[in-house]
């Protein structure tokens, strides 16, 4: 079976019709700037900081509902969760801060027809 991605137990892909069509991913190289009064502000390494992902999709039907509700269920274990990509390699862990839905073209037994969706990711680092 393929698959674009497994975060924990969870797999997204088209296989599960739960694709994603975006991901956006943040790294912070650790450089703060510290104002001084009289000349410009001095540069700062404090250490790297964690990374950050935001995976954006759009799903069809209630399949796409049931999906985010096992996401919601992985996210309220409150434990990070190993991410794979679909070519095999190891993300490592990762936290999931926010899981967010847009329900549109609703029928009448309140069955979602298209739902956009949001999940974002920051990197899990136990120092």
């Amino acid at each position: 079976m393929r698959q674009q991605m497994a975060l924990g137990s969870f797999i997204f892909g088209l296989s599960r019709d739960f694709a994603y069509h975006s991901l956006s991913r943040t790294s912070d190289g650790g450089w703060k700037s510290i104002d001084i009064l009289t000349s410009k502000p001095k540069s700062s390494q404090v250490g790297q900081g964690l990374q950050g992902l935001t995976i954006t999709g759009k799903s069809m039907y209630a399949t796409a509902m049931d999906r985010l509700d096992e996401l919601r269920a992985l996210q309220a274990l409150r434990a990070p969760v190993p991410l794979i990509d679909g070519i095999g390699r190891n993300w490592g862990l990762w936290q999931i801060n926010k899981v967010s839905e847009t329900q549109s073209e609703i029928i009448d037994d309140g069955t979602a027809m298209v739902v956009g969706w949001t999940i974002e990711l920051t990197e899990f680092a136990n120092a």
